[in-house]
């Protein structure tokens, strides 16, 4: 493939990365999680003066450099769900791109067209492109502290040092399993060293260059771990095997929590397993969270998965001397322990760091049998094997996500669509054409409402209807969850009533999906939310008297 063949092949197929992942993306995923919301409420809290290394709204502990790239484009485009997940699809698309050289330094031109081509259709990076969440972050920068580690050793330029300290530094600013990282790259340095690939003598003063470049790039980061110490283990407290976390109830009422340390045998149980379920996801049970996934599809179909074994059978063959294979392989198993060594695995988001790893054990696979169906036939025969298999993973991917992924009940259900998002979407587009808008506080005060009704200066929370004055201004709208209703109705509060003393009329009604099967193939609906209106005093004045009617 010649040099201006193989940079037109990279932008078309960068370009189908982009379409993949701006096409459609206020609709799949259809709704808003909590998770997201939390992030773009992080966003907007930075303003002049407050600029925190840190956050940790709803005690949720979150690495910075993510939400401040939320909060330019809030401040560029507005505060839209739209405009946070096209944020996260510009850092896909950089991902992307970013694979081209680091399959270069593995493959060739061609191959490395091929390495692209999987990441871009891939679902995995794909969905995590179209999600507001700060783990689409690291591939990013371990991909760039490889490739400029590459370059340096190519080289040995400070230049090249300097820059793989930066981004080994900055990656610490992403999420939090880029911790894992720093331990990735010593055991890669130790396997050069090993090998007398790096000599101590010669090259320990350019590798000091990116330990300590790296360290003063994240110094105030862990100057704030310093400071506070939660801020470091916080998730880390919440996610691990090592502990159980309890609930104690103080004598005044209040709730605590306390992390129990687990026996040993619980530990060494929980982490076998853990690692038995993060083997089986590649092609046989994958991560059961529709937020992340599919409930349960695997990584792979069975062929794609064949192709991606081959991949890491061949790579763990040549993995003591060559650095094609034991880089991605070691790669990986360290990323692999974000999962093996929390709970609920397997968890592909808190995996994303193994991604491009993942891409470059496949194209090995898919390489290797292009060469030996080249030897016992034609070129052009392994040519067009290695073309459908691509073109069939492509298929099979896009499929998953753009058509089951999107429809499943229970991934609308997981972005909380029907239960917080589109009554919010209902309320604000509401707001402007009412004096209150009185909101039950339990919908109220949830991130996902509070995000996207956040430039809502009208929203009046109520815990019961008998808070809504009869003399509220008109007109005025009450969205209720059926939860409050129910509520109202245990402390002999007739709401009905109360909502015909203040002449309301039912505008719209939602409801929750709710599975009546164990396999969660039957679905059906109960209310959930009801939205009334309150007319304005004459209702031949009013449009909304008579879209209430």
């Amino acid at each position: 493939m010649s040099f201006l063949t193989a940079r037109v092949a990279f932008w078309l197929v960068l370009a189908c990365a982009a379409v993949l992942r701006f096409w459609q993306l206020d609709t799949i995923p259809p709704g808003l999680w909590y998770d997201e919301a939390l992030y773009c409420l992080n966003a907007l809290s930075i303003r002049w003066g407050y600029f925190p290394i840190f956050f940790m709204l709803d005690d949720h502990p979150v690495e910075p450099l993510y939400v401040y790239t939320l909060a330019i484009a809030f401040g560029l485009f507005g505060k839209e769900v739209i405009v946070a997940r096209a944020v996260s699809a510009l850092w896909g698309t950089l991902a992307v791109a970013l694979c081209y050289p680091l399959a270069r330094r593995f493959f060739s031109p061609r191959w490395a067209i091929a390495a692209c081509w999987v990441y871009s259709v891939f679902r995995w990076p794909l969905h995590f492109s179209r999600t507001i969440f700060r783990a689409v972050t690291p591939p990013v920068f371990i991909m760039l502290v490889v490739i400029f580690f590459l370059r340096w050793r190519d080289q040995r330029k400070l230049r090249d040092a300097l820059l793989c300290g930066l981004f080994l530094g900055l990656g610490l600013y992403t999420y939090i399993s880029f911790r894992l990282v720093p331990l990735m790259w010593l055991g890669w340095v130790g396997w050069l060293l090993y090998r007398q690939e790096l000599v101590w003598h010669r090259d320990w003063k350019h590798l000091a260059v990116i330990v300590a470049t790296a360290f003063v790039v994240s110094l105030p980061l862990v100057a704030d771990f310093v400071i506070h110490p939660e801020h470091f283990r916080g998730r880390i407290d919440e996610v691990s095997m090592f502990h159980d976390q309890i609930i104690k109830r103080s004598p005044d009422g209040s709730e605590q929590k306390e992390l129990i340390a687990k026996p040993l045998s619980k530990i060494v149980t929980g982490l076998a397993e853990n690692a038995l379920a993060v083997a089986r996801m590649w092609t046989f049970k994958g991560d059961h969270v529709g937020r992340h996934n599919l409930p349960y599809e695997p990584v792979f179909d069975w062929i794609s998965g064949v192709i991606f074994y081959l991949g890491v059978a061949v790579s763990l063959y040549y993995a003591a001397r060559c650095e094609w294979a034991f880089l991605p392989l070691w790669w990986l198993a360290v990323l692999a322990c974000a999962s093996v060594f929390s709970f609920g695995a397997p968890n592909i988001l808190r995996m994303q760091g193994a991604i491009p790893a993942v891409v470059l054990l496949y194209v090995t696979g898919l390489r290797l049998i292009y060469k030996k169906v080249s030897l016992v036939s034609s070129a052009r025969i392994a040519q067009v094997l290695a073309v459908c298999a691509l073109a069939w993973f492509g298929l099979w991917q896009l499929d998953s996500y753009f058509r089951r992924f999107a429809q499943s009940p229970a991934v609308r259900n997981e972005f909380l669509t029907d239960t917080f998002y589109e009554p919010a979407r209902a309320a604000r587009h509401l707001a402007p054409e009412v004096q209150h808008l009185w909101v039950s506080q339990d919908l109220a005060n949830h991130l996902t409402f509070r995000f996207v009704t956040c430039d809502v200066p009208n929203i009046r929370a109520f815990t019961s209807l008998m808070d809504i004055p009869t003399t509220t201004p008109r007109p005025a709208a009450v969205l209720i969850s059926m939860a409050a209703w129910q509520e109202d109705v245990r402390k002999a509060v007739d709401p009905a009533g109360t909502l015909q003393k203040l002449d309301a009329r039912l505008l719209r009604e939602f409801s929750l999906l709710l599975p009546i099967s164990q396999n969660q193939d039957e679905w059906n609906r109960a209310p959930w939310a009801r939205l009334w209106i309150l007319p304005a005093k004459h209702p031949e004045r009013s449009a909304l008297t008579k879209e209430g009617k």
